[in-house]
């Protein structure tokens, strides 16, 4: 019987990552211009739904989440995302379906969530750890070594949970023991953002002073230092279609494209 649910488990797991990795290498669904003035940041919702198929406009639906503001992550199938706001309420939601999967009253601020090795398992930055919950809200795991964090991210292909916290510490968990494995003071205050390349799963941290530093979990040094911007570097959000590259948004409102860690190691 046993034999049987840890064959089960491993196909589930196995399907769930040839899925994700198909997606992440796919480039459908990008908004194409037509005229080289047309700009795609500034088309709607319902103008997409118009020029969709009827199976694809189906799935167009809008819900309203009270006690904002809230913030979203997105699986990496693209089936699933979680929604976590400051009032302390989570929600895992099936996109295909239109349905909540699972709702988790945390009842102090969420900074941020990312799913695990596949929507059953959910890490939450709350006011003080990190914590995990499963598929029914239960939890299954504080993180107490995670002081204050603000910023997570998951590297799917090393099983390693990696969290910035408000005192400058960047800190690297394994999922699958449990055990801590790493933390990098990186000596320039609270980060004011969290990206990772999905190619070389290198994390950008993005500080106040415009600043971008690579970091990896063997090594306590930064990989390297980057002047992004001449503010905070507010958002970072790497290109499914060129996983070498990461976009960055700043305090004074530009944005800026730099490829991050080639092939060669060299920046």
């Amino acid at each position: 019987m046993m034999r049987r649910q840890r064959r089960r488990e491993q196909h589930v797991r196995q399907t769930y990552n040839e899925t994700a990795t198909r997606y992440e290498q796919t480039d459908e669904g990008l908004l194409e211009p037509e005229t080289p003035t047309e700009r795609t940041h500034k088309t709607q919702q319902k103008v997409i739904v118009e020029a969709t198929s009827a199976n694809a406009a189906a799935n167009a639906w809008r819900k309203a989440l009270p006690k904002g503001p809230y913030g979203v992550n997105v699986a990496r199938t693209g089936r699933h995302a979680v929604c976590y706001g400051a009032g302390g309420r989570v929600e895992v939601l099936d996109l295909h379906r239109n349905v909540r999967t699972a709702e988790i009253r945390c009842g102090e601020v969420c900074r941020a969530a990312t799913f695990l090795h596949d929507e059953t398992m959910v890490a939450v930055a709350q006011r003080k750890y990190v914590y995990v919950y499963d598929q029914d809200g239960a939890e299954v795991h504080r993180m107490a070594k995670h002081l204050e964090p603000e910023h997570l991210s998951y590297l799917p292909f090393h099983f390693l949970l990696a969290s910035a916290g408000h005192a400058g510490w960047l800190k690297y968990n394994d999922v699958s023991t449990g055990q801590f494995v790493a933390e990098h003071n990186t000596r320039a205050g609270a980060p004011r953002s969290l990206a990772q390349n999905p190619q070389t799963a290198v994390l950008c941290l993005g500080h106040g002073n415009g600043v971008c530093s690579l970091w990896s979990p063997a090594q306590s040094k930064p990989l390297a230092r980057l002047l992004c911007h001449r503010g905070a570097v507010l958002i970072q959000r790497p290109l499914r279609h060129r996983r070498d590259t990461l976009p960055r948004i700043g305090r004074h409102r530009r944005v800026r494209v730099r490829r991050d860690l080639p092939r060669d190691g060299r920046c």
